[in-house]
């Protein structure tokens, strides 16, 4: 999967989310839930919308933060679901999604988090990179 060694039910057929957390290599879930689709990963995953943002430093993108229910992931964790701030070969921006502590209480405050920086300072980046 773009590189990615993956088990060829993966390809073949459609992973559920119970069978997506149970993966025990973080790289394969990865894959899984791309192919899904973080869209489709969010709804079947019953998770809450927290928070969303336009992106400051991706501008015309925008960050959303979920609270993953405890049936998903037995750990207290929020995922904030953005998209990459360059442009991939064939014109189109890769989704990610990445686990954020719960004392993440925004989706700026999180998409900073992952930077290292203070919400304040994202807000006011001109562009990511």
């Amino acid at each position: 999967w773009h590189g990615t060694d993956v088990p060829r039910d993966l390809i073949e057929t459609d992973w559920d989310v119970q069978k997506i957390m149970a993966e025990p290599n973080t790289e394969i879930r990865r894959c899984a839930i791309e192919k899904m689709g973080w869209e489709r990963f969010v709804i079947d995953a019953d998770m809450t919308l927290a928070d969303e943002a336009p992106d400051p430093g991706n501008p015309g993108q925008v960050l959303r933060l979920y609270d993953v229910p405890r049936k998903v992931l037995d750990l207290p964790v929020r995922v904030l679901v953005a998209a990459n701030a360059t442009v991939e070969r064939d014109g189109q921006r890769h989704t990610f999604g990445l686990t954020i502590p719960t004392d993440c209480k925004t989706a700026l405050g999180a998409a900073a988090w992952t930077f290292g920086l203070t919400e304040r300072q994202y807000s006011e980046l001109v562009r990511a990179t």
